[in-house]
């Protein structure tokens, strides 16, 4: 195993001062080296210098798309205040709290949670990690998530880990969770390592969910539409994501620009399926913002009838509903729409 390889092992495995010692070395030894300078920006602590690890794969590069989203994540960050860092626990300490963890008192054990998330201690990440999987205790695994999050980067490696394999559904959804909210490029790599190659549907569903409103911001939805465009995914499964993306535009959970512009972009892809881009469509109604209500009035005259139906709908799922244009459609010419616009015109309750 060369350098490099050994560098990279190590990366993957969380030894991050292991492995920039490694991939320092192989980018001194072979300063056109692309693939170390990429793995040399996950591990280094400093972020500008990270960005010059990027602009060098760049260079050798063009077009590398994992340096891209990377650079693009770096200078999202850049306006966010750096947080001191906690104080290691003591040994001792540790030692209690660890076992404290063991407890049959749930309020002793989320006590000992919340302090270890607060220390950020590396040490405490498979002791978490062991509780989070295993508790029957809704509340404990959603404070062992926080904690894990808390402590951050030392987290991803053990964490990814655990989701690759993942089966449960509740359990899926903490991991996508901490990986979702750790502000790193290598919790945004992760996650985009669990889309693509995770063993079960219901890991790969976790993370795009958790995507869709997270510490990653914009760059992040690349990945959500990247799960969506997948043939591989499940389809309802990749159509309740979409929708959930237009439920956190409405709630003000993502911002309404990047969140149209997701659902736009998947509605204009033709190589999805008819069914998943009428998804969009719906989408876009349950958002509810007056700057898509053109688009979904102009696409009740499409080609394709059920794109016409779909997009009557939409306008119904508006919050409050599009009586308006609804009233407007029930006296179209075109048959299938006036009958639909006339169906939810008369479930709807009298003004």
């Amino acid at each position: 195993m060369d350098l490099l390889e050994m560098g990279i092992t190590a990366a993957r495995s969380g030894n991050r001062d292991e492995a920039r010692m490694l991939l320092e070395a192989v980018t001194l030894q072979e300063p056109d080296n692309e693939q170390a300078f990429l793995w040399l920006s996950f591990v280094l602590d400093d972020p500008e210098l990270s960005m010059r690890c990027l602009e060098r794969v760049l260079e050798l590069d063009p077009g590398n798309q994992r340096a891209e989203r990377g650079l693009a994540w770096l200078r999202s960050q850049q306006g966010d205040e750096a947080e001191a860092l906690p104080e290691r626990l003591s040994d001792t300490e540790l030692r209690v709290l660890l076992q404290a963890l063991k407890q049959p008192d749930e309020r002793a054990v989320l006590g000992a949670i919340r302090r270890l998330g607060e220390a950020g201690d590396s040490r405490a990440v498979e002791p978490l990690l062991n509780l989070l999987v295993s508790t029957p205790s809704e509340t404990i695994r959603g404070h062992a998530r926080v904690a894990l999050t808390a402590i951050g980067t030392p987290a991803v490696g053990p964490v990814s880990r655990r989701l690759m394999g993942e089966r449960a559904p509740k359990v899926a959804t903490q991991l996508a969770g901490v990986l979702a909210r750790v502000r790193s490029m290598a919790a945004l790599e992760a996650c985009r390592d669990v889309v693509d190659r995770a063993k079960h549907p219901v890991a790969r569903y976790a993370i795009a969910l958790n995507l869709i409103v997270s510490a990653h911001g914009e760059v992040a939805l690349g990945i959500v539409r990247d799960y969506v465009a997948q043939a591989s995914q499940d389809e309802r499964a990749r159509a309740a994501i979409v929708m959930a993306v237009g439920q956190a535009v409405k709630a003000g959970a993502l911002e309404a620009r990047p969140g149209l512009q997701t659902l736009m972009a998947i509605w204009g892809n033709s190589s999805l399926s008819p069914a998943l881009r009428r998804s969009a469509l719906t989408a876009l109604g349950v958002s509810s913002q007056p700057s898509v209500v053109k688009h979904l009035f102009e696409a009740t005259a499409d080609r394709d009838e059920h794109t016409r139906v779909a997009a009557v709908d939409a306008l119904a799922r508006f919050d409050p509903p599009q009586v308006d244009l609804l009233d407007r459609l029930a006296r179209s010419t075109d048959p299938l729409v006036r009958a639909r616009a006339n169906l939810i015109l008369d479930k709807l309750p009298a003004a």
